[in-house]
């Protein structure tokens, strides 16, 4: 049986890429799943994480719709490159308010509803930082900072936890290059990922697909890593130990 049978998830960004693929892993593997998102559509409900009040709606629905909440996922994000000389102090600001202050939030929200579901609280928190965060990656100046700080504030609040007396496990998942509309993007469109010079770096020779990094947020999220916290699991086919990153 899986180890997310039967839980109660939140996961935000869900209306694509990662997001996406979580929540639909999550509920192939037993889970039942609140989607949210800045885009909302279907069952995706429209959520700004870097909104308080969007928070405490967000887990009032999970709670008023499965009766509790066992699982946060904090996927949402959005990229942002350039060289620090064309940089502004605001899209520091804006990296920032999405990656740390919106994950800082729901972090918050969701440990004060576990601990309202029972004593010592139970529940698992997945953030979703970067490689960019774990090792410098060219012209990622803004947003490798804030993923960076998102890191290190998640394994600081798993350490915090633990020695409250909580049994709520905090951990983060690193994803390399992954095929997104958000990468496509920044990278100048899908026909990035058709140039095999953009592997050469890559032990592994590809990009992450979101199933990827999907399947490292259902272990985390799961009972199979019931003694893993305070910790980053980077899933990247090794570029980050490469010296050509």
């Amino acid at each position: 049986m899986s180890g997310l049978a039967g839980k109660i998830a939140l996961v935000n960004g869900a209306a694509s890429g990662i997001g996406a693929a979580t929540v639909a892993l999550l509920r192939e593997r037993g889970a039942s799943v609140l989607g949210t998102d800045l885009n909302a559509g279907g069952d995706i409900l429209r959520h700004d994480v870097t909104s308080e009040a969007d928070w405490d709606a967000a887990i009032a629905a999970v709670v008023a719709r499965f009766g509790r909440l066992d699982i946060l996922v904090s996927n949402a994000g959005t990229a942002d490159s350039g060289a620090i000389v064309d940089l502004t102090l605001e899209r520091i600001r804006a990296q920032s308010r999405v990656h740390v202050e919106g994950a800082f939030i729901g972090i918050q929200r969701a440990v004060a509803q576990m601990r309202r579901q029972a004593s010592p609280a139970t529940g698992s928190i997945v953030t979703v930082a970067s490689i960019a965060g774990v090792k410098p990656i060219m012209q990622t100046t803004v947003y490798g900072t804030a993923k960076a700080a998102l890191i290190n504030m998640t394994r600081a609040i798993g350490v915090d936890l633990g020695r409250k007396g909580d049994l709520i496990r905090v951990n983060a998942v690193c994803p390399g290059g992954t095929r997104t509309g958000m990468t496509e993007a920044l990278f100048g469109g899908a026909a990035y990922w058709d140039d095999p010079k953009h592997f050469e770096s890559i032990p592994l020779k590809d990009y992450c697909r979101p199933g990827d990094i999907a399947e490292a947020i259902a272990y985390l999220a799961g009972d199979e890593a019931e003694f893993v916290t305070a910790s980053h699991l980077v899933v990247d086919g090794g570029w980050v130990l490469s010296d050509r990153i």
